[in-house]
């Protein structure tokens, strides 16, 4: 599926509905290279724009989990400063404590739950706008903090109201591969919206 195909198929009045597809879970995976990053985030930009027309009128919401995960430790304090600037001086001297760290704080409920209450505040202000899809991304720039599979089986009780579309670095066949490289560690429940040859 092209980054085309994907806006025409997130456009179509049937898909859009939050109620039809997997009810009991909304999320949809769209793998692409990772050496079009910079490319792909133009397009979702794009995608988002064009779905917001009057010809659509859909509302969408982008999140990158990188920048969010960013923001919450601004929010945190640790021994008089906040925990993103505690982090970013310690990483040089302890990289490993400082890695463990943040997998325990990405994977927190109070992390996964801010992201959950930010996208329900944003639906309750989607106006006449139809409330569709969160788009997330940022996967490659938060790894090795946050592995998608294990996001995806703690984030899974906050998906209500709208359908999440992940946007993976990565490849897909019998297994996913973050970067084409590395294998994920669970096959996610996500359905996949590129049919790749396994």
């Amino acid at each position: 599926m092209t980054i085309t195909e994907l806006y025409e198929q997130l456009a179509d009045p049937d898909f859009k509905d939050p109620a039809t597809g997997d009810l009991f879970f909304p999320a949809y995976m769209y793998t692409y290279d990772p050496e079009l990053e910079r490319q792909i985030d133009a397009e979702i930009q794009d995608i988002k724009e064009r779905l917001h027309r009057p010809n659509t009128y859909v509302d969408v919401l982008v999140l990158d989990i990188f920048d969010e995960l960013c923001a919450y430790l601004e929010t945190q304090s640790l021994m008089g400063r906040s925990k993103l600037d505690f982090y970013l001086e310690r990483e040089s001297q302890r990289p490993d404590v400082v890695a463990k760290d943040l997998k325990e704080l990405a994977y927190s409920e109070e992390f996964l739950g801010m992201m959950g209450d930010k996208i329900q505040a944003h639906l309750a202000t989607a106006g006449e706008y139809e409330k569709a899809y969160v788009f997330m991304k940022g996967f490659g720039r938060i790894y090795p903090y946050l592995r998608v599979s294990r996001f995806m089986n703690k984030f899974e009780k906050h998906i209500k109201g709208y359908k999440l579309i992940l946007f993976y670095p990565g490849s897909a066949g019998r297994a996913y591969h973050m970067f084409n490289l590395l294998q994920d560690d669970h096959l996610y429940r996500a359905i996949h919206l590129i049919n790749e040859p396994e």
